[in-house]
């Protein structure tokens, strides 16, 4: 009987723990909207629209580095999931989901975007550049595409999977206030260097499983003290903000961004918090969960997407529009960018999906 007792309970143990957070289920929904929506800005390419434009200027700043809420995703669920870590599985896993679409997206953009320039160069050369140094050199730094930079530094941060499992059982509590203060002092990311994306956002990863260790206790305090950790959030967007407009604020070499997106995701974290003890939760929720499901896929393909109807674009006679210094106007295009980027993002990966079948989270990443 008591043999019976322990496993159910051990069973139990495991479904709670496997019992999905639908908050940061939301927030992985959030995340992909925003990234898509900062290189939906980046379209509108006029120099001074930052400068001219408070609007353009703040919704840059807020869209910007919401990778950062992608990698405290991935270090809280790492630390969610830590009771049924193996390597053997886990090293599969991240291959076919992340390794395997990786390749095959930057196959198709050496083939559309660089085969002119590739196809001019000697396939191996001791003393030249060469096709096989070149596609090498990209696939190290993620530089075929733009958002691919963050997958050289991320598939390193999974092959150090067996020892953040190690870290995961001791307390993280100082190690996360370190990497707070490590971030904004001594690194930024630099998005052509692996290496440097790794310093800065390691920290990160490690700061989102501490989160989860921490989680109830993160939460209380957050509880007790609302006001003063929503003004500090203020502070650390309206500063980089002010600093664009004054010269010699004194602030300039603090990198505040991704402590921006760090305070920000534990106080979405508060106030999603409800939706984790609710069983209907609206279609703002059902929306938000979707885009959650498909943002690996939509990840992979959106900036394609960006850059095709870019080009559609310059084609028409309204094409000058992307050198636009309206700032009102560059907004509202990259809205309406955002909009038909989602949605052709997701026709074609359900398209995929729907070809390809199980077989196509090897092609564009995985859906939930």
């Amino acid at each position: 009987m008591a043999i019976y007792i322990y496993c159910f309970i051990n069973i139990k143990m495991a479904t709670q723990k496997a019992q999905k957070i639908q908050s940061i289920h939301v927030l992985r929904g959030v995340a992909i909207i925003m990234i898509v929506f900062s290189h939906c800005l980046g379209v509108f390419k006029n120099s001074s629209l930052i400068s001219n434009s408070y609007l353009f200027s703040f919704l840059n700043l807020f869209a910007f580095n919401f990778t950062a809420f992608f990698v405290l995703i991935a270090g809280f669920l790492f630390q969610h999931l830590t009771y049924k870590f193996d390597t053997k599985t886990y090293y599969l896993s991240k291959f076919k989901t992340v390794v395997c679409p990786y390749i095959s997206v930057s196959i198709f953009c050496f083939l559309f975007f660089h085969y002119q320039y590739l196809s001019n160069l000697p396939w191996y050369s001791a003393t030249e550049p060469n096709i096989v140094s070149t596609i090498t050199k990209m696939m190290l730094t993620g530089t075929q595409l733009l958002p691919l930079w963050f997958m050289p530094m991320i598939i390193i941060i999974y092959l150090m999977g067996p020892l953040l499992y190690y870290w995961s059982k001791k307390s993280l509590i100082i190690v996360g206030l370190i990497a707070m203060f490590w971030v904004v002092i001594f690194t930024k990311p630099d998005f052509t260097q692996p290496f440097l994306n790794l310093m800065h956002f390691g920290p990160v990863y490690l700061i989102g499983m501490m989160i989860k260790q921490n989680y109830e206790t993160i939460m209380k305090v957050v509880k007790d003290n609302l006001f003063l950790i929503i003004s500090f959030f203020c502070l650390c967007f309206f500063v980089p903000y002010i600093y664009r407009y004054v010269n010699q604020l004194g602030l300039e070499k603090l990198y505040l961004d991704t402590l921006q997106k760090i305070i920000l995701f534990i106080l979405a974290l508060y106030f999603l918090d409800g939706l984790n003890h609710k069983t209907n939760n609206g279609k703002i929720y059902n929306f938000l969960s979707y885009m959650a499901n498909i943002s690996f896929p939509v990840y992979f393909i959106h900036e394609i997407i960006v850059l095709s109807l870019e080009k559609w674009l310059m084609a028409l006679p309204i094409g000058d529009v992307i050198k636009t210094d309206n700032g009102q106007l560059a907004s509202l295009g990259a809205v309406s960018f955002l909009v038909s980027t989602l949605v052709i993002s997701v026709l074609i990966a359900n398209m995929i999906k729907f070809i390809f079948k199980d077989k196509a989270k090897f092609l564009i990443g995985a859906s939930r």
